[in-house]
């Protein structure tokens, strides 16, 4: 083997760590704004950091804890008037977490929530970072779906 190969051999690893890295360093114990609408059907969920200038009606704030558990809350903006008619989404904090996989450095996600109740559906799903850090872009993070593991509709 020569030198060229053991050293993209080696930025290969290295991407890979680096990528599990970013996720942990990046997303835990922040709190990060949902803006993918049905996040449990879609191909990608997307979070921007949290302000406060970025909420609006009924905003689901997410924070990735660094043990795997996933808190969350819902914010309004004192500007914006309430209305019928929201969809909010609940999650199961006591099933839902997030957890690096080693072998090949993606998020598996668990999430157990609905929109009438928190029993609607149960998903395992696995996922590609993607930080989000681009000019026409507002900062923050993708979750792009690599591969569906399980997902249960409870109604």
């Amino acid at each position: 083997m020569n030198h060229r190969s053991i050293i993209f051999i080696a930025i290969f690893f290295i991407s890979f760590a680096t990528k599990a890295q970013d996720f942990k360093s990046y997303v835990a114990n922040k709190k990060w704004i949902l803006v993918t609408e049905k996040a449990e059907k879609s191909g990608s969920i997307r979070f921007i950091p949290y302000s406060m200038d970025k909420v609006t009606l009924n905003t689901m704030i997410w924070i990735f804890k660094p043990n795997g558990r996933i808190e969350y809350d819902y914010q309004s903006s004192e500007d914006v008037e309430a209305c019928l008619g929201v969809d909010f989404l609940d999650l199961d904090v006591d099933v839902s977490t997030w957890r690096l996989n080693p072998s090949n450095q993606s998020i598996l996600l668990t999430l157990k929530g609905g929109y009438a109740s928190i029993d609607d559906f149960i998903l395992k799903n696995e996922y590609d970072f993607q930080a989000l850090e681009e000019e026409n872009l507002e900062s923050g993070f993708e979750l792009v779906l690599k591969k569906k593991v399980f997902f249960r509709n409870l109604n």
